[in-house]
This record gives C-alpha cells, sequence and structure tokens, in this order.
C-alpha cells in the first residue's frame, strides 16, 4: 500500500471538519498519512484479544492513521518506524478513532492503554533476558525488570517510552502505556526491535 500525501488538509466531502461536531481535524500539508497496520506498530484502541489490535480500513469501523512529515516517509515501514524512532516528528496518531500522540507530544488527559482482556505479565525473576538492553549506537537503552514492565530511554531523553511486555519463546510483545503495541525478536544474545539490533549492557 502507498503512503497517501494530501496536497491539503484533512477535510470532509462537505468541506471543513471543523465544522462537524467532535470531528478530529489534523494539518496534514506537507504530511504524509498511513494506517498503522502493521504488527511491528499495531494502535490499541478498545480490542482485547491480541489479533484484534491489528487496526484494519474496514467500511464502518474507526481508524488507526498515523501522520508524519513526507521526508521521513519514503514508505508505509518508513512512515511507522518514525513511531518508535523520531516520536517527536509524529504530527497525529489515531488510535481506534482517538488521539494519541499529536504535533509531537502526547494528548492531555489522554487514557493510557486499555486493560480488558489484556493479560498480566509474568514474573520474570531470574530470566536471562532481564536486564538493560544497549543499541550499537548508545542511542536505545531499553530496560526489562522482572515485574513484566520495559523503560526506555532515547537518545538520552529517559522514560520516551514505558509499558508492559510479555516473552513468547523468542518474540516480546510490548504493550506502551500510550496504548499502541510493538514487538521484538531475540536473535541469540541479540534484541532486535524496530531496526535496532540490542545487546544486553
Amino acid at each position: 500500500m502507498a503512503p497517501y500525501r494530501p496536497r491539503h488538509g484533512l477535510t470532509t466531502p462537505r468541506g471543513d471538519a471543523r465544522e462537524d461536531d467532535d470531528a478530529l481535524v489534523v494539518d496534514s500539508t506537507g504530511m504524509t498519512v498511513v494506517p498503522a497496520v502493521v504488527d511491528t506498530v499495531a494502535p490499541a484502541g478498545r480490542r482485547g484479544k491480541r489479533s484484534e489490535h491489528v487496526a484494519t480500513l474496514t467500511p464502518g469501523t474507526t481508524s488507526d492513521l498515523l501522520v508524519v512529515p513526507d521526508e521521513l516517509a519514503p514508505d508505509v515501514p518508513s512512515a511507522l518506524a518514525v513511531l518508535m524512532s523520531r516520536p517527536d516528528q509524529v504530527r497525529a496518531l489515531v488510535a481506534a478513532g482517538r488521539p494519541v500522540p499529536w504535533a509531537g507530544g502526547d494528548v492531555p488527559g489522554r487514557a493510557t492503554a486499555p486493560e480488558a482482556g489484556v493479560p498480566a505479565p509474568p514474573d520474570l525473576t531470574g530470566s536471562p533476558r532481564v536486564g538493560v538492553w544497549i543499541d550499537q549506537e548508545d542511542f536505545l537503552h531499553q530496560e526489562l525488570t522482572a515485574d513484566g514492565r520495559y523503560d526506555e530511554t532515547r537518545g538520552g531523553r529517559p522514560h520516551a517510552y514505558r509499558g508492559r511486555y510479555w516473552i513468547d519463546g523468542d518474540r516480546i510483545d510490548y504493550l506502551d502505556d500510550l496504548g499502541f503495541w510493538a514487538v521484538g525478536y531475540f536473535r541469540g544474545d541479540e534484541l532486535h526491535h524496530v531496526g535496532y539490533v540490542m545487546r544486553l549492557g
């Protein structure tokens, strides 16, 4: 699927969306709009099962859309990677029809990730995968704790992302406190996550 690059702001067929009650208006001039449909970044709305977290564009359902600058989105995977690697550049992330990040920051007063149907992380005391994982450029530090929580420092910015994680074999699933899912894979003594390769520090 090719990214959608609007020439003007997002509008309804009747004109400016601000005329609608409860409409979300994103000035998308110079921006690329992509559906958050892939497994690596699947925003969580009110869906309970993991398979339901992947967004769809089925008519009648609420949309999961990501809006980023054109220059950061030559294709859909690159646009989605911006959410994890450069969150300050995200113009908007709308999950299940609700705003999550907005104009490079969190939406004030936005609820955290839904709890319904999401299992509690297991106790990982003694797991060899618990600890601080650091990428090759020392940009990303991802701490996995025994209580099933993670806390990331990115480019020296502490607590850039925090949330819960589950390990199933060599796969790790993350549910961020912002409300989106991400995934990584353990390969030997490395952890691969959205383009980063990390080792235990």
